[in-house]
C-alpha cells in the first residue's frame, strides 16, 4: 500500500469509527488495525496521533463546506429577500443545517483544543488551520456582501469587519449545534444572531 493510499485509508477508517463510537473512544491502535496499516505508518502520517487525524478530518469538511453551502443556499431566494433580516435568517438557517451534519467533528475539535492546546498549536501550524478558517468564512462573507448590496437602505458596511463578523458567527454557530438548549429554540437563536450581526455591521 503506497503511503498516499495508506493515509487516505487511515482517514477514511478513522472518520467511520469516529462517527460510530465518538472521538473519546477512538483508539489509534484500532484505527491502524482496521485500516490495515502498522501503528508506525499511522504515526508517520499523523505524528500527533488522534489530534492530527481529527484536524485532517476537519480539513476535509472544510473542502466540502463551500460546495454544500452553495448547493443549499437558495441564491434566487437570497436575492429576492424583502429585508436584510429575512436574508440573515435564510443564511443562519443554512449554516445551522450544515453545521448540524458535522456536529460530532466540531464538538471533538473544541474538546481537543481546550484539553491539549500545545499539541493543537503544533499540529495547526503544519496544516494551515488559519487558511482553513478563512476558506470557511468566504461563502458567508459573500452572502453578507450580497445582502448589503440588495438592501442599501440599511446603510451598513462589512468593509474592515469581515474577520470579526465571521468569527462571531462561527463561534456562536458551533456553540448552538453543540448544545442547542443553551440558546432556546432555533428561531430564538436565529433572532439573537440577526441582532448581533446587525450590531456588528452598524
Amino acid at each position: 500500500m503506497r503511503e498516499s493510499k495508506a493515509k487516505k485509508k487511515i482517514l477514511q477508517t478513522a472518520d467511520e469509527m469516529f462517527r460510530r463510537v465518538g472521538y473519546a473512544s477512538l483508539n489509534v491502535n484500532e484505527i491502524a488495525h482496521d485500516a490495515g496499516v502498522s501503528v508506525g505508518t499511522l504515526y508517520y502520517h499523523f505524528p500527533e496521533g488522534k489530534i492530527s487525524i481529527l484536524i485532517e478530518v476537519r480539513g476535509q469538511i472544510a473542502d466540502h463546506y463551500v460546495k454544500r453551502f452553495a448547493e443549499r443556499l437558495d441564491t434566487e431566494r437570497l436575492r429576492g429577500t424583502a429585508s436584510l433580516n429575512e436574508g440573515l435568517e435564510l443564511l443562519f438557517e443554512t449554516l445551522i443545517e450544515i453545521h448540524r451534519e458535522e456536529r460530532l467533528v466540531l464538538a471533538a475539535m473544541e474538546s481537543e483544543v481546550l484539553s491539549n492546546l500545545v499539541a493543537y498549536d503544533r499540529v495547526a501550524e503544519s496544516v494551515a488551520v488559519e487558511d482553513m478558517m478563512k476558506s470557511d468564512a468566504g461563502p458567508v462573507t459573500r452572502v453578507l456582501e450580497t445582502l448589503l448590496e440588495r438592501h442599501p437602505e440599511e446603510a451598513f458596511s462589512l468593509i474592515g469587519r469581515e474577520a470579526r463578523v465571521n468569527k462571531v458567527i462561527d463561534v456562536l454557530m458551533h456553540r448552538f449545534v453543540y448544545s442547542e438548549s443553551t440558546f432556546g429554540s432555533e428561531p430564538e437563536f436565529i433572532d439573537m444572531m440577526t441582532k448581533i450581526v446587525r450590531a456588528l455591521l452598524e
